[in-house]
């Protein structure tokens, strides 16, 4: 087996290993959800859609400030890959009514593979922080040949997973990420989201 071939094996299993762990604290989160009650007052049209179609599970816990909802990633079929973005509401509104990302982030970073949702879901609970205030992670299901290509470009590694900047003061890729969207090339989807309640 070649080098090349042998990396591969090894991202494949490293991918397969955090997939399955994400899976595990998603199930967890369901057990131990209790009901959303006052706090669906709170949830964007677009987020109660996503729960009363069952998209998105409720896992909110006992005593939360704030509700959440998430979705286990998808399995990305072949030639396929999925990156993660941890998005505030302007961006994420922006995304959903227009079908492809706004200009509007210097760096606009998307996340690879099953670490970069851990790293992603950072932002939510509060291990990272950034001045868009993300509430929602949202997953891309792009070509692996675009994903590669703008990873050429321009990468850096952040806890442990690979970022990959998409903006202005980054790789400059958005436009190629975009025209993907367009094209419906890369499709995406809401996979967690923490709507916070507003304290009295």
């Amino acid at each position: 087996m070649s080098n090349n071939k042998k990396e591969e094996e090894k991202e494949r299993e490293k991918e397969e290993i955090i997939f399955k762990e994400n899976e595990k604290e998603f199930l967890k989160s369901l057990e131990r959800a209790e009901p959303i009650g006052k706090g669906l007052k709170y949830l964007k049209q677009y987020e109660r859609e996503l729960l009363d179609s069952g998209e998105l599970k409720n896992i909110t816990h006992r005593g939360s400030s704030s509700v959440w909802l998430e979705a286990l990633s998808s399995i990305p079929t072949k030639g396929k890959i999925n990156v993660y973005r941890p998005m505030g509401d302007i961006e994420c509104k922006f995304l959903i009514d227009n079908g492809f990302l706004p200009d509007t982030q210097p760096y606009q970073a998307i996340i690879e593979g099953s670490n970069g949702r851990q790293y992603a879901n950072k932002y939510l609970t509060g291990k990272k922080w950034t001045d868009t205030n993300p509430s929602t992670i949202v997953e891309f299901t792009c070509p692996i040949e675009l994903i590669e290509i703008c990873k050429l470009i321009q990468t850096k590694i952040e806890d442990g997973a690979l970022s990959i900047g998409l903006g202005s003061k980054a790789g400059n890729t958005l436009p190629f990420f975009n025209e993907s969207l367009k094209s419906n090339q890369t499709t995406f989807r809401i996979v967690k989201i923490k709507r916070e309640i507003p304290k009295k």
